[in-house]
C-alpha cells in the first residue's frame, strides 16, 4: 500500500488533489483502477435488501436491464433478479444499478448472487465530501445486508487476505480504515 509520501511526492496536503487524511489519500489515490465494495456470502434476499434500500436513500439511482417485460426505467428489484437468475431469458445476461451519493458514483453488475459488489471510482472521490459520500454507502449497504462491508482495491473475487481500505460491521455500527 503507498504511503501520502508515495502518493503526493511531497507532503501531505502540498497537491491540489490532496484529501484532508492522509489516510483518505492512500485509500483513494489514483492508480488506474477501480475500488470495490464487497459483502462476501450473501443471499439474493440480501441483495434485494441492499438494492431496495439503495434506491430509498440514494441522491440518484438507474437501472439497466435487457429484460422486455420489465419497467424499463425502474423494475422492481425481486423481478429483476429473478429474470436474471431464475428464468432462461437471464440465462448470459446481466442488469447494470447505479446509485450516486453526493458526487460519488457507486456501480454493480451482478455476476453471482452470492456476493454483493459495487465499484465507484476513486477519482470522483476529491475531498471530504466524497469520503463521506464512500463511508455512508459502505455503512447502508452493511446495514441492509447485515454483513460486514469491505472497500477493497479492484479484484475478481473477495478474499480474506486482501487488504481491507476500510470496512463497515453493522453488528457493533463501527467503520474501519487504513
Amino acid at each position: 500500500m503507498p504511503t501520502c509520501e508515495d502518493v503526493h511526492a511531497v507532503e501531505h496536503g502540498a497537491r491540489a488533489r490532496c484529501l484532508p487524511e492522509p489516510w483518505m489519500c492512500r485509500v483513494f489515490h489514483v492508480d488506474g483502477s477501480l475500488r470495490d465494495i464487497r459483502a462476501p456470502d450473501v443471499t439474493r434476499a440480501e441483495w434485494i435488501a441492499v438494492l431496495e434500500r439503495l434506491r430509498a436513500v440514494a441522491d440518484e439511482t438507474e437501472v439497466e436491464h435487457p429484460y422486455p417485460r420489465l419497467d424499463p426505467v425502474r423494475p422492481a428489484v425481486a423481478e429483476l433478479f429473478r429474470a436474471w437468475a431464475d428464468e432462461p431469458e437471464g440465462e448470459g445476461t446481466s442488469f447494470a444499478f447505479r446509485a450516486r451519493f453526493g458526487a460519488v458514483w457507486f456501480f454493480a453488475l451482478p455476476f453471482d448472487e452470492e456476493e454483493i459488489e459495487f465499484s465507484l471510482r476513486p477519482d470522483d472521490v476529491v475531498d471530504a465530501a466524497g469520503v463521506t459520500a464512500v463511508l455512508r454507502f459502505l455503512a447502508e449497504v452493511a446495514g441492509a445486508s447485515g454483513r460486514r462491508t469491505v472497500l477493497t482495491a479492484e479484484t475478481v473475487r473477495y478474499d480474506d487476505s486482501l487488504p481491507t481500505l476500510c470496512s463497515h460491521d453493522p453488528g457493533t455500527g463501527l467503520a474501519f480504515h487504513l
